[in-house]
């Protein structure tokens, strides 16, 4: 990575270095959850309850799991979180996340979309000087960018999980929801075209 520093093309006095990684966040969290989503519109319905191997996790499990963490962690950020809170909603019972419960499609899909709201609802919330703020996580305290930074490890680390089992599950019938094999160089040139235009060019996931 070539790093020009001739020209500041971001206004940091502005905007603010909290600012920009809250923007950059969003944007940042907007690509994974559009990454699950081409990975869970590839599944036919009885996918959603296969694993790969035993004692693996389902795509519906790991929708379960996903739904219930950002519900839990982020539905009360927008009252406040207040030092001390241990940051999990009452009655969450995470075990049972991880129990293939036989939901329909159309169920889990109404879960991954209640939560991923969640989550992006308590973002737009948020203004940089709530960055510094305290805030526990199963009594562990973190700040609030802390806590972002957790959470956004996590859906990341899940939604790839989920790609790479749809990606098993499909086998040949798997579309690619990053640059295809060969197009590099390709989409380097589109990316390019694009920025010279003044537009801006969405990033597939890798």
């Amino acid at each position: 990575m070539d790093l020009d520093c001739s020209m500041d093309t971001v206004p940091t006095a502005a905007a603010g270095l909290g600012q920009l990684y809250l923007d950059d966040l969003r944007e940042r969290s907007a690509q994974t959850r559009r990454l699950g989503e081409q990975a869970l519109a590839q599944l036919e319905p009885e996918d959603w309850h296969r694993v790969y191997m035993p004692g693996d996790n389902s795509a519906a499990v790991l929708v379960q799991h996903l739904a219930g963490n950002m519900q839990s962690r982020w539905g009360l950020l927008r009252s406040g979180y207040r030092p001390g809170v241990d940051g999990e909603a009452p009655g969450r019972d995470r075990d049972a996340e991880f129990v293939d419960q036989g939901l329909s499609p159309a169920q889990l899909w109404e879960r991954w979309d209640t939560a991923w709201a969640t989550f992006e609802a308590a973002l737009a919330a948020l203004d940089p000087q709530d960055l510094t703020r305290s805030l526990a996580i199963r009594s562990e305290p973190h700040t609030v960018l802390g806590a972002l930074q957790r959470q956004a490890i996590h859906n990341s680390g899940h939604v790839y999980q989920l790609v790479m089992l749809a990606k098993s599950l499909r086998g040949s019938d798997w579309q690619t929801a990053s640059i295809p094999r060969g197009g590099s160089q390709a989409h380097n040139r589109e990316l390019a075209r694009r920025f010279e235009a003044g537009g801006r060019a969405e990033e597939p996931a890798s």
